[in-house]
């Protein structure tokens, strides 16, 4: 049976207020990247149920895949339903973090990697904040931006293209939050079969440190993901 997914209707401005956001994100830096958030913030209400109406339709025979798990609380969430997880963590000492929040549940694969759109070994770059706060600033860490700490360490880039091609089943969900990488992943999946294995791709994207040179590929992401029928593609996910 196929499953029941989402609608992903046009994002288009409405009303005068969202007519002025949508102006003003052509602006140059934070004045543009501001009214970008703002925006995307009130589109990401009208589908502030998606993540949850699919979880609803997941069971035991399903996959996920966690991308970008950081300590596990997205994981646990897609763990509950039954379904076996594949949580992807690169930092070694937020994986171990991750492994022992996640110890309890027999249906998590835990990875220490991240995924991208081809193997390799990269230097992860993390928060100077974190030794402040790990169990907030670990989520920051990332593969494309230098965020001025100490503490960079070198860590595996899983093909994941090819780990999709090399699963027994399709996958009911993915996840990814990757702080950056996503945008060149995603290039990488538009183009590639494996793409079809996927019911629905939850994803978080990140302008901040490029706002606006990214916004042409944002939209171009956007009427992408508003065309085809599957996946459903969710890019104001949190």
């Amino acid at each position: 049976m196929t499953r029941p997914l989402p609608s992903m209707p046009p994002q288009r401005p409405e009303g005068a207020l969202e007519g002025l956001l949508d102006a003003g994100r052509s602006l140059p830096g934070a004045a543009g990247h501001f009214c970008d958030r703002k925006l995307r913030k009130r589109w990401r209400r009208r589908h502030a149920g998606a993540f949850d109406a699919v979880l609803a339709t997941m069971g035991p025979d399903d996959l996920a895949i966690d991308l970008g798990a950081n300590v596990g609380s997205v994981t646990r969430r897609l763990a509950a339903t039954g379904a076996t997880v594949h949580a992807f963590e690169p930092d070694p000492d937020t994986f171990a973090r991750l492994s022992a929040n996640l110890a309890d549940l027999p249906n998590v694969r835990l990875h220490q990697a991240a995924a991208g759109a081809e193997a390799a070994r990269l230097t992860l770059h993390r928060s100077p904040r974190l030794d402040r706060n790990p169990g907030k600033y670990s989520q920051s860490a990332s593969l494309v931006h230098d965020l001025g700490g100490s503490g960079g360490v070198e860590v595996e880039v899983v093909d994941f293209p090819a780990f999709l091609a090399g699963l027994d089943r399709d996958v009911a969900l993915v996840k990814i939050d990757i702080e950056g990488a996503e945008w060149d992943l995603l290039d990488a999946l538009r183009g590639y079969p494996a793409l079809a294995r996927i019911d629905a791709l939850f994803v978080e994207t990140h302008e901040r440190h490029d706002y606006p040179r990214l916004l042409p590929r944002l939209k171009a992401l956007q009427s992408w993901a508003e065309g085809i029928d599957r996946p459903y593609v969710n890019l104001f996910w949190h």
